[in-house]
């Protein structure tokens, strides 16, 4: 825990609990991967670090190192400043939106509706035609 001795500031009274001056390394560590959709597991592997590793991190109980400072920014796509909590720590971290892609998931999700509906007709229609066999089986005499 040597590597936490400057966080005196991070920490209140109550033992872990954030102080109000807003995120702190950690807490943005966690708000950036969160954003990103990545699950604490998928960071670690993707930052080349123990999933422990990440979890002290996230949790204040430690900080990276500059190199994995650095990486960590890289795989999250905001900058080491602001996770360090520079002078754009008041900012939220930009995220690039590629609105090619974009469109193209709205796509595809438009057309996923348009063949749930038609299953769903489709399985209505067979149902019914089930239904009205099961009628006609029964009604003939033995």
């Amino acid at each position: 825990m040597s590597k936490s001795k400057g966080k005196q500031g991070v920490r209140g009274a109550q033992g872990g609990a954030k102080a109000p001056e807003g995120p702190t390394l950690g807490g943005r560590i966690q708000m950036a991967r969160e954003m990103r959709g990545l699950s604490p597991a998928q960071l670690a592997r993707r930052a080349g670090v123990m999933a422990k590793t990440l979890s002290n991190w996230e949790s204040d109980r430690s900080e990276p190192r500059a190199n994995k400072l650095q990486m960590l920014a890289g795989v999250l796509n905001v900058p080491p400043m602001w996770l360090l909590g520079g002078a754009a720590s008041r900012l939220s971290p930009e995220f690039d939106v590629d609105l090619d892609e974009t469109a193209d998931l709205a796509s595809k999700v438009e057309r996923l509706i348009k063949l749930h509906e038609r299953m769903s007709t489709l399985l209505f229609e067979v149902q019914s035609e089930i239904t009205r066999l099961q009628s006609e089986f029964e009604d003939q005499p033995i």
